[in-house]
């Protein structure tokens, strides 16, 4: 999964209502049109993609100009004009730049801020900015097929992702979920219902755009369904894959 990750630690994203604006201030239907017109990845509502776990009741972000106005008029900025430059890292391919250049202008429409710059890979940019950069765009995923391993390497304060692109995020509750998640057995339903749960505490913190989950298969030929793989390219589950007949 690619995604838009905003820090907790750096000004003006360390407001929760700074980011309760600009991820509702986003139409991420419009986004994936922009960045990928013609497929063939799927829009991202949520972190937890082709592994069991996937929740069905996970509530996405909505797209909500009006109440991204009004959670910037809640934020100690009071609106755009006394926010520092948003700096936007991670833009290094054409999909990117378009996907970039789609939420800057939904801000600039929607709440006014007009100051976005957008760089390439965060260690490809020594400028005197690299320590102040609000939003990352990275991937994560897993190498096993589980929702808390998979959300234990995206969002457990240990994870590299959380200090990193998140800017030191911690969420107690979220720890203490994962961390029990993981002692249980793999085929344990409440290994699955405590990973859900701890997704949803995280989506409540406001701290991602999600944007979309990469389709792995689409280098297969058409007749070839359900091919899917991990991170290092090993084929998931190949009982489950099927030739049509041509």
């Amino acid at each position: 999964g690619h995604h838009f990750w905003l820090s907790v630690s750096q000004e003006p994203t360390n407001d929760s209502k700074v980011r309760q604006a600009l991820i509702m201030s986003v139409d991420r239907k419009g986004l994936m049109n922009a960045s990928f017109p013609n497929g063939p990845n799927k829009m991202a509502e949520q972190i937890l993609d082709a592994v069991p776990g996937v929740d069905p009741n996970f509530v996405p972000y909505p797209y909500d100009p009006e109440g991204a106005k009004k959670a910037l008029s809640e934020s100690k900025y009071g609106g755009p004009e006394r926010l520092p430059r948003l700096m936007m890292v991670g833009v290094s391919n054409p999909a990117t730049e378009a996907a970039a250049q789609f939420i800057a202008e939904q801000w600039r429409q929607n709440l006014g801020i007009d100051r976005v710059d957008t760089k390439p890979e965060i260690d490809s940019y020594a400028g005197p900015d690299q320590g102040h950069i609000q939003i990352f765009r990275d991937d994560v995923g897993t190498r096993v097929p589980d929702a808390v391993v998979y959300l234990l390497g995206a969002i457990h304060s240990s994870s590299g992702n959380a200090q990193g692109k998140l800017g030191g995020y911690k969420n107690p509750e979220v720890d203490k979920l994962l961390d029990q998640a993981a002692t249980l057995p793999v085929d344990d339903p409440q290994r699955i219902a405590l990973a859900q749960k701890a997704q949803m505490l995280f989506r409540d913190d406001w701290t991602f755009i999600p944007w979309h989950h990469t389709i792995e298969p689409r280098l297969a030929m058409p007749q070839v369904k359900d091919a899917a793989k991990n991170l290092d390219w090993q084929y998931i589950d190949p009982w489950n894959i099927t030739i049509a007949a041509s």
